[in-house]
Order: structure tokens, then C-alpha cells, then sequence
């Protein structure tokens, strides 16, 4: 009888080979759900509650508690399919280390500070970017307007005149 032990051992040895790239695909993949949720998702589901509750101020209560259960329902699907879909995408563009380097990042104190300040609703940093943003809009809304007949100028060549069919 022949001894199982060398098969075995090359049998092992050939799964952890496999097993290898796979254990880093599930490390990257892990890293880079980690990272989505702590950014993407977090700042997602914040503009979302605070866009909810101004929507839902509207409504009476009653229509406000109806609605709310549907959309958040509604709100948690669409987040965790973004969710899925960055975390694949990041996986397949950033190895582990780079992965590992965006999360320590990411779990900075100062870099959590900032995040904050800038996504803090009452804060001044978010009224400065708020009027900035505004104002641009506010400029291009403008340069829209003008180009649709307000004040512009004509392109190329002036019409020529189509004659008049002639009388009987």
C-alpha cells in the first residue's frame, strides 16, 4: 500500500497556494468596505437624515411616520448596493497596503476633525461653501440665461431674407 502522506502534503500545499490570492482579495475587499463605510456611506446616510427630516417637516406627523419606515427601507438598500459596488471597485484598484494606508488615514483623529467640521451643517466652514457654491451656480444659471436670447450677440453670418412669393 502506498503511503497517502505525500499526496496529502502536495494536495495542502496546492489549496494554500490557491487560498493565497483569495485571502487577499477578502483582505482588500474588507479594507475597502471598511473605508466606504466610514466615509461614502457615513456622509451618504447624513445628508440623507438631514434631507429626510426637512422633506418630512412639511408633512403632519402622521404622514411623516407613514413615509419615513418606506424610505429609510428604501434609503439602506440603495446605500448598501453603493457600498457594495466602491468596495469591489476600490478592492480591484488599490492593493492592501495602499488599502491599509487610506484606512489609517481615514482613522486620524485630525483627518475625523475635518470631516466633521465640513459636514457639520451649522458650521461656518459649511456656510462659506454653501455661498460659494451658490454663487457659481447663481454665475452660470446666468451665462445660461444670456445665451438663450438675452443679450446675445448672433454667430456667423446675418439671415438672408426670404423673398416674398410673388402676387398673381
Amino acid at each position: 500500500m502506498r503511503n497517502p502522506l505525500p499526496h496529502l502534503a502536495a494536495g495542502l500545499a496546492l489549496a494554500l497556494i490557491l487560498a493565497g490570492p483569495a485571502r487577499a482579495d477578502d483582505e482588500r475587499l474588507t479594507l475597502a468596505r471598511d473605508i466606504v463605510t466610514k466615509t461614502v456611506a457615513r456622509n451618504l446616510t447624513q445628508a440623507f437624515k438631514q434631507a429626510e427630516e426637512k422633506t418630512l417637516s412639511g408633512l403632519s406627523a402622521e404622514q411623516a411616520a407613514k413615509m419615513r419606515p418606506d424610505l429609510d427601507k428604501t434609503f439602506a438598500e440603495e446605500r448598501d448596493t453603493l457600498v457594495d459596488q466602491l468596495s469591489k471597485e476600490y478592492a480591484q484598484k488599490f492593493d492592501v497596503p495602499e488599502l491599509k494606508r487610506l484606512a489609517g488615514i481615514y482613522d486620524d483623529p485630525v483627518y475625523q476633525k475635518f470631516q466633521a467640521l465640513n459636514a457639520d451643517p451649522t458650521s461656518m466652514v459649511t456656510t462659506i461653501t454653501k455661498d460659494a457654491v451658490t454663487k457659481m451656480m447663481n454665475l452660470l444659471s446666468l451665462a445660461a440665461l444670456s445665451q438663450q436670447g438675452n443679450g446675445q450677440t448672433p454667430q456667423g453670418p446675418a439671415p438672408t431674407p426670404t423673398p416674398a412669393p410673388a402676387k398673381p
